[in-house]
């Protein structure tokens, strides 16, 4: 009977350990998003600043990072998320300027056109075409112009009294019912599309109103005329995954359709709208992904009507914008669609970019709304309230139809990605992220050094979270005691840790599964920078979406002949056109070499710079320190992800069930 009990005792060990196998999983992945963020209420003219502390984190066992409590998170629309962290602070994304400040144009050095309509585009309502009484022409008796889509006939435009460029404003591409669920293809519409002018854009919280429409799925079309066979540009706008809209005011088409590209500028949900991810029939997850990736079959589905060519679809973004780029690229729903990404400052690695645990997410959103019964009958303003204080972002999928159901890690490194990827940062990115931090979160990191490290780091002690927290804080600030007046080397610090290390870490494994990769830094300082003027930086130097206004006009404004901003336009749109065209960036007298990930010490950049200069070695002492880090600590990478300390308990714990039983058991078999 020996055996009896033996083997009796050692199945409830296994059971008994399985339990708390899944007990502590679930305790890993419910903290992943809380922690210490800092989170910014960004106005017209100033920057304030409230503080958000971590709760227990069970993943990485850190005893010095338990809090009894947690305090309320706290956003404003008008900023970006702060993204919750397990072990760090939180990297706060702002929008990419403050519209009135980035379109004071007051002290510029400019040239412009017809002044055109300077009201603001963004409205509440539907613009009726009539262009507050000035007409663009006689355009709206031009058969010529007008489209037969999928969607129903859509008339162009003549765009801002400028004969070269043709404009198709607003065109709808998808509807939905429920507010979360995957949109599809709208009825044909039996009238002519007419509108003139932008208006769209999907729900949000401006000054505690909601402002936008649910009937938001638009896309807009410039091109120039009798074009055949053109190469085309799917800008998405930024917004942090919370607001704006595709506002051709803000990337106006100029630039790129004097080199024959036709610009494409959609809309897609916005913040829960967008990305609350339940991972069931009601929140899939991933509206927002799910949105864009049907803006992108209409285009290839229409645009040789226009004139373009749908077998060569660039898509770019910035910031946030840019890690939606790179999941376009990635994913089965959309990746065919996608010929070639342009990316700045965003990355589907950075630890931002995506929620490990959607469902806590939900959970904590739903605690936020009064009076909440489910999200199935949730009213629209309440909603968008709660998800002020609430980072919600891309996810993995469980439901029929995902949009991605494995992450960007895995997919990289288990399939062949050939397209070309232009990608690289602002030499500044994380100036935002410093703007967001006050004398209290200072202090919270020079006392628990383990707040430097992002949310996608695993680590089995306390000592060695600190050993290694310790390592990134002599790298940055050395002996000193970490303060506001390091505005540079906290700035440096959130750059590497949020935005140039994940693209380094984005940009290796993508050449290593056959993509074709050029990396840049952008650092060019003049009048143009606009988000730099609207920030009101304390850097001297380019920060996240400086390049904007490079690429892009803004109320047409262009600046003036022999300047240092007319040359940096020049060699910037060359750049990406010749890029956008063939795979393969150019411009006279400059030589862009391919990336190779084979020694950090070799890999080729571009710095764009006053001077653009091909370059060796990204960054490599700062960069090294990141590479090893990840290296070992990727939750990715070892235990944390996919087999975590307690599957190992349970492994170890049903090793010693066999011996024991086969030891005291095997003479009766």
């Amino acid at each position: 009977m020996r055996w009896k009990r033996t083997a009796l005792l050692n199945v409830v060990l296994v059971v008994a350990t399985s339990a708390l196998h899944l007990t502590v999983e679930h305790g890993i992945h419910s903290d992943q998003n809380s922690t210490s963020l800092v989170a910014v209420d960004e106005t017209a003219n100033s920057v304030l600043v409230s503080t958000i502390t971590h709760s227990e984190d069970f993943a990485a066992g850190d005893k010095a990072d338990a809090h009894n409590t947690t305090k309320e998170e706290s956003f404003t629309s008008t900023q970006s998320n702060s993204y919750s962290n397990s072990n760090s602070v939180a990297y706060g994304h702002e929008p990419i300027g403050d519209k009135e400040k980035r379109m004071n144009t007051e002290s510029l050095h400019i040239r412009t056109g017809d002044d055109g309509d300077d009201g603001d585009v963004e409205n509440n309502g539907n613009d009726n075409g009539d262009d507050n009484g000035e007409d663009n022409g006689d355009d709206n008796n031009d058969e010529k112009l007008v489209v037969d889509t999928s969607s129903g006939k859509v008339r162009g435009h003549i765009w801002r009294k400028n004969e070269n460029i043709i404009s198709y404003i607003d065109i709808k591409y998808g509807t939905f019912n429920s507010l979360f669920e995957a949109p599809v293809a709208p009825n044909r519409s039996t009238t002519v599309h007419e509108i003139k002018e932008h208006a769209s854009r999907c729900p949000q919280l401006q000054d505690d109103k909601v402002v936008g429409d649910k009937d938001c799925l638009t896309l807009s079309i410039f091109k120039p005329p009798n074009v055949e066979n053109a190469s085309v540009l799917v800008h998405i706008h930024e917004g942090n995954f919370i607001g704006e809209s595709a506002n051709p005011e803000i990337y106006g088409p100029e630039y790129l359709i004097a080199k024959q590209i036709i610009l494409v500028l959609p809309n897609y949900r916005l913040g829960p709208l967008g990305f609350l991810c339940m991972q069931d029939k009601t929140a899939p997850g991933n509206a927002a992904l799910k949105d864009l990736s049907l803006a992108l079959t209409w285009v290839k589905t229409n645009i040789k009507k226009f004139g373009g060519n749908p077998g060569n679809i660039a898509v770019s973004g910035i910031g946030t914008a840019g890690a939606l780029a790179g999941y376009l690229a990635l994913s089965p729903m959309s990746h065919e669609n996608v010929h070639k990404v342009i990316i700045e400052s965003g990355s589907v690695l950075s630890h931002w970019a995506i929620d490990r645990d959607p469902i806590d997410t939900a959970t904590r959103l739903s605690s936020k709304i009064e009076n909440f019964k489910s999200f199935e009958d949730v009213d629209l303003k309440p909603l968008l309230k709660a998800a002020e204080t609430v980072a919600l972002r891309p996810c993995l999928e469980k439901t029929d139809k995902p949009f991605m159901t494995e992450t960007p890690w895995k997919v990289m490194e288990n399939k062949e990605i050939k397209i070309p990827f232009m990608m690289g940062t602002a030499k500044y990115a994380g100036v935002h992220e410093f703007l967001s931090l006050t004398q209290q979160t200072v202090q919270e990191l020079n006392e628990d050094v383990g707040l430097l490290l992002p949310n996608d780091l695993h680590f089995t002690s306390d000592d060695e979270r600190t050993r290694i927290g310790n390592r990134v804080k002599t790298e940055y600030f050395g002996e000193d005691t970490i303060s506001l007046s390091s505005a540079d080397r906290l700035t440096l610090y959130y750059t590497d840790a949020a935005y140039l290390g994940p693209a380094l870490r984005t940009a290796r494994p993508l050449v290593s599964s056959g993509a074709t990769v050029y990396f840049y830094e952008f650092s060019f300082v003049g009048e143009f920078n606009r988000e730099s003027h609207a920030i009101e930086s304390p850097i001297e130097g380019a920060v996240r979406g400086d390049i904007v206004g490079y690429i892009f006009t803004q109320d047409g404004i262009v600046p003036a002949e022999n300047t240092g901003e007319r040359s940096m336009v020049e060699c910037l749109v060359e750049l990406w056109t010749s890029f956008i065209n063939t795979g393969t960036p150019t411009s006279t007298d400059i030589t862009w070499e391919k990336f190779d990930n084979e020694d950090p010490s070799e890999e080729h950049w571009l710095s764009i710079d006053t001077d653009v200069t091909p370059s060796k070695g990204v960054h490599v002492p700062r960069m090294t320190l990141w590479t090893e880090i990840y290296k070992e600590y990727f939750i990715e990478r070892n235990l944390a992800y996919g087999m975590s300390p307690s599957v190992c308990t349970v492994l170890l714990l049903q090793a010693v069930f066999f011996i024991t039983f086969f030891r005291h058991a095997w003479h009766f078999f």
